[in-house]
């Protein structure tokens, strides 16, 4: 056993959070009978759901329980949408209601969370997505029921609210198996004319009534518009997927109609306060340029305007004076300047060259003494040459008595290179002879 305990607090926490990020365990849903149900003055719920087997805690925060349309009591079998977590203070686990419905509906409210979570979890709900409502809607799109009370409530609203707009109707059926098309038609051809705003609204009416709202076609054709749109379906409690995906959804069909319109008696009033507070200005300013405009009239400076450049006339003349002086001044000295700065530079331009012809004679002299040195030197190296050639010149070699003896323009150097009867030439120092060999003795026989 570990020596290292942990707190009671502590593990019910730990439980607590793993049920909780279980995401197994969040909106799950629970069909049941209520028993021990409590309703405090803080309008929170609190009961427990039970079946043959089994029971488990549950409470109902006000907050979630003002959209169910029933008043739950013991013995009512209903069907919830809620969330796994624990009471820490009992260490108890408990269900966190967000929905009920009573069984009887149970299978189309289990079509409507399953098609809500699904549309949730492709961004169709996104608060990103909505677009802004118009403040001033001038052109106004309205989609109900033909002759409702729903129509009616809104046309009365926006009469009182708001009668410049002009509003433009499309009846549609509100339920049935037609609806759901009626009312997409509406809205495609509502988005493509040019409205400020549209309206979708219908009267209140049980899950079944308002399910052709629920339609998933109806729900991407909402997302998909470029027009504003407000929903007005049903009672405060009802929500529908067309809820969830318009701009806004306002809990009636006349609150649909308020949220999409401004006072206009509020709104003449803003007018009349601006128009006034403007006219209040303008007079203000008014007065204010007149009593600004005397005093100007009457200063010195509009009397006798000379004075406002005289002064300024006189500070320019001292100021032209001294610049042509300080010109002058400048110029003399630059004269000045330049010529002490010609003269230094032909003197140092005499000193120069006189040093540089200097330095020129000096080197010519050095030149010459060397050129004949090496002239000289030259000479004897060529004489020492042309006599060591001389002496080895073939020619001097003939002049000794020798000759040299040829075949074809070669030298002969050995008796086994003629023939008997081959003509050869032989060089002596005073021309050539040119003779036939008659005969051929090796070395060794002479």
């Amino acid at each position: 056993m570990s020596s290292k305990a942990a707190t009671v607090s502590a593990l019910v926490r730990y439980l607590k959070g793993k049920l909780e990020n279980d995401t197994l365990l969040q909106k799950v849903l629970v069909e049941g009978e209520i028993s021990n149900f409590s309703s405090y003055r803080s309008g929170h719920w609190y009961f427990s759901l039970k079946d043959a087997y089994a029971q488990i805690k549950c409470v109902m925060f006000a907050s979630s329980n003002r959209r169910v349309g029933f008043m739950p009591k013991d013995g009512d079998k209903v069907f919830v949408q809620a969330d796994l977590s624990v009471y820490e203070a009992r260490g108890e686990i408990q269900l966190i209601v967000t929905a009920m419905r009573p069984f009887g509906v149970g299978e189309l409210y289990l079509k409507y969370e399953m098609l809500k979570k699904k549309l949730e979890a492709e961004g169709l709900f996104d608060e990103a997505h909505k677009k802004p409502i118009p403040r001033y809607p001038f052109r106004i799109a309205l989609v109900t029921g033909r002759n409702t009370d729903a129509r009616m409530d809104v046309l009365t609203t926006l009469g009182r609210r708001w009668p410049c707009a002009e509003i433009t109707e499309y009846p549609v059926l509100v339920q049935g198996n037609e609806s759901a098309s009626q009312i997409i038609s509406a809205l495609l051809k509502c988005d493509q004319e040019d409205h400020d705003i549209v309206l979708l609204v219908r009267g209140g009416g049980s899950i079944e009534d308002l399910w052709s709202f629920n339609d998933e076609r109806l729900a991407h054709v909402i997302y998909d518009m470029q027009t504003p749109l407000i929903t007005g379906i049903g009672h405060e409690p009802d929500f529908t997927i067309a809820d969830y995906v318009a701009d806004l959804r306002a809990p009636t069909p006349t609150g649909a109609a308020e949220r999409c319109s401004p006072d206009i008696k509020s709104v003449l009033t803003v007018i009349q306060t601006a128009r006034d507070r403007m006219t209040n200005t303008i007079y203000q300013d008014l007065d204010a340029y007149d009593y600004q405009l005397k005093t100007l009239k009457n200063a010195p400076v509009f009397r006798t305007p000379e004075r406002l450049y005289a002064q300024k006339a006189m500070k320019l003349e001292h100021l032209h004076t001294s610049l042509m002086h300080m010109i002058d001044q400048r110029m003399t000295d630059t004269s000045a300047r330049v010529k002490d700065g010609h003269n230094r530079i032909m003197n140092a331009s005499v000193q120069m060259i006189r040093s540089r012809q200097n330095e020129l004679t000096g080197y010519r002299t050095a030149i010459d003494h060397a050129m004949t040195i090496m002239m000289n030197d030259s000479e004897s190296r060529f004489r020492r040459t042309a006599a060591l050639l001389d002496a080895y010149s073939p020619l001097k070699i003939l002049g000794r008595g020798y000759s040299v003896t040829l075949k074809d323009g070669k030298a002969v150097t050995d008796c086994g290179q003629v023939s008997t009867g081959d003509r050869i030439e032989t060089l002596v120092a005073e021309g050539r002879i040119i003779s036939e060999v008659t005969g051929v003795k090796p070395k060794e026989n002479i």
